[in-house]
């Protein structure tokens, strides 16, 4: 794969209909091969406990480009009564700490952080309503959390050495019925935009039942494709610490599972000790197969360094490791250019390299600005459907504003957050991996400038986008 792309110059496109001129003027450069693009909902993430987190601390974070964090919250204090309002709050100020400096959430909370053997309650009623109380700031964060693993149960959370997740040895049957609990459970306490990580792959078809989630059914926000798959034992032996076990699922057969849900689900987790496995070729080869999203970028030390001293093409394994973790859109091509109806044309190829694919949903614009005179149109795609290693063309039609001043406008390409909390915010926003074309300020990827001439618009005009729109053919 190279790692520079080359691109085309936006088409250079004169007129005499609607506009007197009309070019467009290429901002674009060449894909831009740096170790860390703060993109939203992917890359590197930071493992906090719920207690030790600051609001300077996630300044920080975000500071070296770091967009997630998992929070781990301790419960163990909590085993016979419900929650209480302190942890309710330390929770809560958590989320509130990230959404301020525009990180993204993954949340555990579990009865151990340090490896003991049935943690838990021993009532079942219990765990089920404490994760009802904290269902309030799952829905309350909506806009920031991107995961929950399903954790509560046993070590860890992982479902290991517990009462209820893990059966004593590897080739006993699942207690499933315990599992499904806590999965029902989160299910319901959480947002449907929200997805539920389990430990194993054989746990989704537990729940969800022996299904292939396809494009059709992908962010439905039913029980299969609300299911994700974290692994915390990533590439340290042939089973993964038992990860693939199950008799009906070859390692092969498991792995191949996997790299189709993770065509719509995120797939993150960590390492934990030195193989061969996770030599660099190995790792890089298998994370892409995975569509990994998010690795720990603590975790395990041993092997982050190995990856840090091996090179891969230009670069450390680490750093490419860290570039193409998720998605990565390069736009390729850009030509906007006028129709005989009075209308905009934009032809655009945009291409992902990254390992996996965007799982958020994002309002995809088109944005001409001049001054402080914004027009906005939105386009009627889902980037989650845009898969990695394909070249997306797409050519969209806009009616132009009517009243529209003359001179000279930018252009820019938005992928922004649906929330209102989050409306145009730049560290929601998605950068496309060029050269010089992210305007931090806006959000905003700009692409070209484009002439228009006399129309007999207000030179000071404003728009709320409504008169800027996509034509449906």
């Amino acid at each position: 794969m190279d790692l520079i792309k080359k691109f085309f110059p936006l088409a250079i496109v004169s007129g005499a209909l609607f506009f007197s001129q009309c070019a467009m003027t290429s901002a674009m450069g060449k894909s831009e091969p740096v170790k860390t693009i703060p993109n939203p909902e992917r890359g590197w993430y930071i493992a906090k406990n719920t207690a030790e987190v600051s609001d300077e601390e996630m300044e920080v974070f975000k500071e070296n480009n770091i967009t997630l964090v998992l929070y781990e919250t301790d419960l163990g204090a909590y085993v016979r009564n419900p929650l209480d309002k302190n942890i309710l709050d330390e929770v809560d100020s958590a989320f509130s700490y990230a959404r301020k400096a525009g990180l993204s959430v993954m949340f555990r909370a579990a009865y151990d952080f340090d490896g003991k053997s049935n943690p838990e309650p021993t009532e079942m009623s219990i765990i089920l309503n404490h994760i009802k109380q904290l269902g309030p700031i799952f829905n309350k964060y909506e806009d920031i959390l991107f995961n929950i693993q399903a954790g509560f149960l046993g070590s860890w959370g992982e479902w290991h050495h517990s009462r209820y997740g893990e059966p004593r040895k590897p080739t006993d049957p699942p207690r499933v019925e315990a599992q499904r609990q806590v999965v029902e459970a989160l299910l319901a306490a959480s947002p449907k935009s929200v997805t539920i990580a389990v430990r194993r792959p054989q746990y989704i078809r537990n729940i969800a039942g022996n299904q292939i989630l396809n494009q059709d059914e992908a962010f439905s926000g039913s029980k299969l494709a609300r299911l994700a798959f974290h692994n915390d034992a990533l590439m340290s032996d042939s089973t993964d610490m038992d990860t693939y076990i199950d008799p009906a699922f070859p390692k092969k057969d498991e792995l191949a599972w996997i790299n189709n849900h993770t065509r719509f689900t995120p797939f993150v987790g960590e390492t934990n000790l030195l193989s061969r496995n996770n030599d660099a070729k190995n790792a890089i080869e298998f994370l892409d197969y995975m569509n990994c999203h998010s690795l720990n970028m603590e975790y395990h030390p041993k092997v982050l360094k190995k990856w840090q001293n091996s090179k891969h093409e230009s670069m450390t394994a680490y750093d490419y490791i860290g570039m193409m973790m998720g998605y990565r859109f390069i736009l390729k091509q850009a030509d906007l250019k006028e129709t005989a109806d009075h209308s905009l044309c934009l032809d655009l190829e945009i291409q992902n390299d990254g390992f996996g694919h965007l799982l958020k949903e994002k309002k995809f614009e088109i944005v001409l600005k001049r001054g402080s005179a914004i027009h906005r149109a939105e386009i009627d795609e889902d980037a989650r459907m845009w898969n990695k290693n394909e070249s997306i063309r797409r050519t969209y039609y806009f009616s132009l504003p009517p009243a529209i001043s003359a001179g000279e406008w930018e252009v820019y390409l938005g992928l922004s957050s649906t929330f209102e909390s989050l409306k145009n915010n730049p560290a929601y926003s998605v950068r496309f991996e060029n050269k010089d074309i992210w305007d931090a300020n806006l959000g905003l990827n700009k692409i070209g400038t484009i002439r228009i001439g006399n129309t007999g618009g207000n030179s000071g005009d404003q728009s709320d986008g409504k008169e800027f729109k996509q034509i449906k053919l």
